[in-house]
């Protein structure tokens, strides 16, 4: 079969030209093509991503995640290739267990990808939350929920690496840089992969140079960091390692610096699960450790097979961990996050075409993320309730006795 990737190449050039040509302003509009912007979600360093409202024809409305490139990234061949590549593959994989594209391309000088909005956290944040919490941390169920959560993505993540082209020939999907930040837990209980951003794959445009490495040290394998030729089960290492560090509570390889990081990776010893937590059992430490394995060939050979050997663990347990038992444990962990997901989504649909503020985020120290409204929609959010009479009584008496105590000591 005709390898597709020169002509994607081709493709792909006119755009760039055109992008290098127009010299894209730097400022963020408020629409995009048919996407109305409403709120800032995230922004890193290759591009920001926010809650968009589009619409069609009367009655048909739909929030998305649109992610935009950032305008000077898109004057750069590089940048704006590993952009059209992530998008093109990931509008491929059709996967409940991996966040959908809808739509991507350039409008109005803007490089977009059109993406399913997750109502969930991701899985660091997730990770957060339990450091914060002893009795999250001292949970008996924790090992099994965290199966349970890297079991569906290893399901997202088979989706994936099994994808093929029009003629049935594998496209040889990688994700390259899984971890934690790139997992995402919803509401509902689901387990989602996102951001295919360095996905390594046969149709992509852009190729890394010799010797470049690319990915997450912490949870890169052993050949990705020293340039070997990369396959699926790269994948499986960095879902061992997530798994490790989500059973232990603590991280694996990182230290202090990269170089050290990539010394751990390379040749650390790597201790079973259960030497820092005695609730995990020894079938789940094998699972584990083989995951680790530093030869590929020793490793589960398919995240499939890896995601098989979890469920196959999880049914010998006396307690049921699923989907509902998830998404009841995310709202232990995030008592409001769904409701604030859920107001901000409303808030995204009632909002005016005319230009929106972004939302300005960031997180507490328990992970939890802390939003500022525009201030073009605040005075449309309800008032806060009124005090109960009770509390209201207890506040003046309080309040009394500390005036009289003032008075008392000026005297």
């Amino acid at each position: 079969m005709k390898d597709s990737s020169a002509e994607d190449a081709d493709s792909v050039r006119p755009a760039l030209v055109g992008a290098q040509q127009r010299g894209l302003g730097r400022n963020a509009p408020s629409k995009i093509g048919r996407y109305q912007l409403c709120f800032e979600l995230a922004s890193g360093g290759m591009a920001s991503v926010h809650l968009a409202r589009v619409e069609g024809n009367p009655g048909f409305e739909k929030l998305v995640a649109l992610k935009r490139i950032h305008p000077h990234l898109a004057c750069e061949r590089e940048y704006l290739e590993m952009f059209l590549d992530e998008a093109r593959i990931a509008s491929q994989i059709t996967h409940s267990n991996v966040c959908s594209v809808f739509d991507f391309g350039e409008a109005d000088g803007e490089y977009f990808i059109a993406m399913e909005y997750l109502v969930g956290e991701p899985l660091s944040r997730v990770q957060r939350r339990i450091l914060a919490d002893v009795d999250q941390r001292s949970s008996p169920l924790l090992p099994m929920r965290m199966a349970r959560i890297i079991a569906q993505a290893c399901e997202g993540l088979h989706a994936a690496h099994e994808l093929t082209d029009a003629e049935g020939e594998s496209l040889h999907v990688v994700h390259r840089d899984v971890s934690a930040e790139n997992l995402f837990v919803t509401y509902d209980g689901a387990t989602q992969v996102v951001d295919f951003g360095i996905a390594h794959a046969r149709q992509r445009v852009h190729h890394s140079d010799a010797g470049q490495v690319k990915g997450t040290f912490p949870y890169m394998a052993p050949e990705q960091m020293t340039s070997a030729a990369v396959d699926r089960r790269v994948d499986v290492w960095a879902l061992g390692a997530v798994l490790w560090e989500l059973l232990t509570q603590r991280k694996l390889f990182l230290r202090d610096t990269d170089v050290n990081t990539m010394y751990a990776v390379l040749s650390s010893e790597i201790s079973p699960p259960s030497a820092y937590r005695s609730e995990v059992s020894e079938e789940l430490d094998q699972i584990v450790l083989k995951a680790l394995q530093r030869s590929p060939d020793e490793r589960w050979q398919s995240a499939r097979e890896m995601g098989k050997a979890l469920r196959r663990y999880m049914a010998q347990q006396d307690e049921l961990i699923g989907p509902a038992e998830i998404a009841d444990w995310m709202q232990q962990l995030f008592p409001s996050g769904e409701m604030r997901k859920r107001e901000l989504m409303h808030l995204a649909r009632s909002q005016e075409d005319d230009a929106a503020e972004p939302e300005v985020s960031r997180e507490d120290q328990s992970g939890e993320r802390v939003s500022r409204f525009p201030v073009s929609i605040v005075d449309r959010m309800p008032p806060a309730p009124p005090l109960p009479a009770s509390l209201l009584v207890m506040l003046i008496g309080v309040l009394t006795v500390l005036a009289v105590v003032t008075v008392d000591w000026l005297r």
